[in-house]
């Protein structure tokens, strides 16, 4: 078998690469052959700079390396297919149980400074050979359980999603990052330390930084087979990851193909100064726990736990300090946007129009940095929802343009890490699934079109909106439905004519208007109440700042018709789920050796109104704009005082077919994302006004009146 695999060399058709590499399954636990396998598997530690427990030993990053026989052997330089996701080592699936059952301020105290820790790096007492590391490699290091989530869940299904790019001649490399099963430090998401770790696996694959085979440092190990070409990807997380470190500007990242990633995490959980995520999940510390699966591992000290709940406990009390708002200190190094001079790579960036997780607005972020830095950067954009165009260990993916996804990045990535002339950078600036006919997707040349159309309102008096979710008849299951359709005590709509023309929006919409408080004790907090059972340390968001926070107006657009039509939405409460139909069978070829998928669509639900885009805003941010760090400021409302507001909505892309109206509805709360149900009146100025990016302008300006 090594005869055969010492031959082999990557083969491309038409600038791509092609399955001709042979597959050996690595879920066989402990029956795994090493010797018989044509993929070469084994874990590496890279050494980081840093010693966030105060081990005095600088922090370990697990990463699973995954490569061809034949580049191990030598026969040619495999380019890197990495993600970088948390989840892939096991999760904690008691977090919602865990932070109910955390009591605050019962912990030793972590001080400030608790991470600075100063040591040096590790001397090795001997160097081994890929084949070596990989000889003596266990199994059970990638094939075990997943505690987090139940018996039967291996975590080698979460790091078996790349297989198709192994068939092709890539290597693959995954790590779960710091604070994980087989790494050190804390987990801590969002920070420098979190982005740096990941970056570390990037340099020990370009050759400048050293890795061990062994979790004490002892035997050093080179990615001796590996070309220096890296490319990242992944979905959520896995897809925040790789723009974080592309803002290293880290050599030997070439591109990334980021999947409904994170651009900034202020705005992922908020969104003008007022909270816009699922309230259980608000704090940073939460989903830093869900990820820590260190608390897993069978060496870890019971003064080491102890050190890393202090650290958890520290992490949420930082939040705490700025409520809602964007405090520097704690958010910067969470928005990657503010690093984008230092971009160096090009980027392939996924994302589906009904994602209400990881909300449009951070592709759009995250698309406009790689711009400003002058980078080849494309988007592909489907109506789909958090998912990415083929799910692996689902067995399923859409047609993307007539084409299998993997296809497509397979192009992409063959062009950046292969240096195939293929044409990939030609791409359309914009390839978007069609609202109208998920089977169309449109090619554009930029995202912004430079083209807008202003609406404005006709003065019909102020309006008085409040938050009894009670009078105005509205739940988490219904409240689309009436903010759309009825106006209540808690909303209002303004709405164009008729159109007699097809209106296609492409880009981010922004509302004008301008609103006073008018009632709601303040010296209370306006009375808030736990609207969707989070634990007490998240209530606290409310209040821990000591400042008036969160006194919230929701704003969406809608489509509107007398008539029922067709559209892809979600349709669970939570906003999370669109319905998939199967429509092939078996059809999706991933290469010899592998499964094929089946290729699903999305079904549709027939309504009179379709919610394309939403947006949240605190009264007490009026100076708070576009980008996440304007959210810096608040003011302490005064009953009937006026001020001025820009909503800008989550970015989109939405074409409403003649006969339709656009409508801008202003609410309060939405009991789907309500931390803090809260007791308020706001008073609506009567002009409301709208800036509208268009691909075609059919009329300049557009009036709008209530209705």
């Amino acid at each position: 078998m090594y005869d055969s695999d010492q031959q082999l060399r990557p083969v491309f058709k038409d600038g791509v690469a092609q399955p001709v590499f042979p597959f050996t399954d690595g879920k066989t636990g402990a029956a795994y052959d090493r010797n018989a396998s044509h993929v070469v598997r084994y874990c590496v530690y890279v050494e980081t700079d840093f010693d966030m427990d105060g081990d005095g030993k600088r922090d370990l990053v697990k990463a699973f390396v995954q490569v061809p026989r034949a580049a191990a052997l030598g026969s040619y330089k495999a380019p890197v297919v990495y993600e970088a996701r948390p989840y892939s080592s096991g999760i904690q699936g008691d977090a919602y149980d865990h932070m109910k059952e955390v009591d605050h301020g019962n912990f030793k105290a972590f001080p400030d400074d608790g991470l600075e820790n100063q040591c040096g790096g590790r001397a090795p007492e001997k160097e081994i050979t890929t084949l070596e590391a990989a000889e003596i490699a266990d199994p059970a290091d990638w094939y075990y359980e997943d505690k987090g989530r139940g018996e039967g869940v291996t975590c080698y299904d979460n790091i078996d999603l790349y297989d198709y790019y192994l068939v092709r001649g890539y290597a693959v490399v995954q790590s779960a990052g710091i604070g994980t099963l087989g790494s050190e430090g804390f987990e801590y998401t969002g920070s420098y330390y979190e982005r740096d770790g990941f970056k570390a696996v990037v340099e020990w694959l370009h050759g400048d930084r050293i890795g061990f085979a062994d979790r004490a440092g002892t035997m050093e190990v080179k990615a001796d087979w590996c070309s220096g070409k890296v490319a990242m990807t992944g979905r959520s997380y896995g897809g925040t990851m790789p723009f974080a470190v592309a803002t290293t500007g880290v050599e030997g990242l070439e591109t990334i193909v980021p999947v409904a990633g994170i651009a900034d995490w202020y705005s992922f959980l908020n969104q003008q100064g007022a909270q816009r995520y699922w309230p259980q999940e608000m704090l940073m510390s939460f989903l830093s726990y869900y990820c820590s699966s260190r608390y897993n591992d069978p060496e870890l000290t019971p003064e080491m736990r102890e050190k890393i709940l202090s650290f958890h406990n520290w992490f949420a009390e930082k939040q705490l300090e700025g409520g809602f708002d964007y405090d520097r200190e704690f958010w910067d190094p969470g928005n990657y946007t503010l690093n984008w001079e230092k971009i160096r790579c090009s980027a392939l960036i996924i994302h589906g129009f009904n994602d209400e997780n990881v909300s449009t607005k951070q592709f759009e972020m995250m698309h406009d940095s790689f711009e400003k830095a002058g980078k080849d950067v494309k988007l592909v954009l489907h109506q789909g929802f958090h998912f990415t165009p083929t799910m692996a260990t689902k067995g399923y993916g859409i047609s993307v343009d007539g084409q299998n996804y993997d296809d497509l990045v397979n192009k992409w990535l063959s062009h950046y890490l292969f240096d195939q002339e293929n044409g990939a950078e030609n791409m359309p600036g914009v390839l978007a699934q069609d609202n109208l006919d998920q089977h169309n997707w449109v090619k554009e040349d930029s995202w912004h079109t430079g083209k807008n159309i202003a609406l404005s309102s006709t003065d019909a008096g102020n309006v008085t909106l409040d938050t009894e979710w009670k009078s105005a008849g509205v739940d988490a299951d219904n409240f689309d439905e009436k903010m759309s359709l009825s106006s209540t005590n808690m909303n209002m709509r303004l709405s164009t004519d008729e159109l007699k023309k097809t209106l296609t929006i492409q880009g981010t919409v922004k509302v004008d208007f301008s609103a006073a408080l008018k009632t709601g004790n303040k010296a209370t907090f306006f009375d808030g109440e736990n609207a969707n059972d989070a634990d007490k340390i998240t209530m606290k968001l409310g209040s821990a700042a000591g400042k008036m926070d969160d006194v919230k107006l929701t704003v969406l657009l809608c489509d509107v018709c007398d008539q029922e039509f067709e559209s892809v939405r979600t349709t669970d409460a939570s906003r999370n789920v669109v319905p998939l139909r199967t429509v092939e069978e078996k059809v999706i070829d991933n290469g010899p050796g592998l499964p094929r998928f089946d290729r699903v669509e999305f079904e549709t639900t027939s309504k009179k109104y379709r919610v394309f885009s939403r947006a949240y805003i605190d009264l007490c941010n009026p100076d708070s704009g576009y980008a996440p760090e304007t959210s810096e400021k608040s003011i302490e409302l005064n009953y009937g005082e006026f001020h001025d507001y820009h909503c800008y909505l989550n970015a989109t892309r939405y074409t409403l077919a003649p006969g339709h109206r656009l409508e801008i509805v202003i609410g309060t709360e939405d009991p789907v994302n309500c931390l803090i149900h809260k007791n308020y009146s706001v008073e609506v100025g009567s002009s409301v006004s709208a800036e509208v990016p268009v691909t075609d302008i059919t009329e300049e300006k557009m009036e709008i009146r209530m209705i």
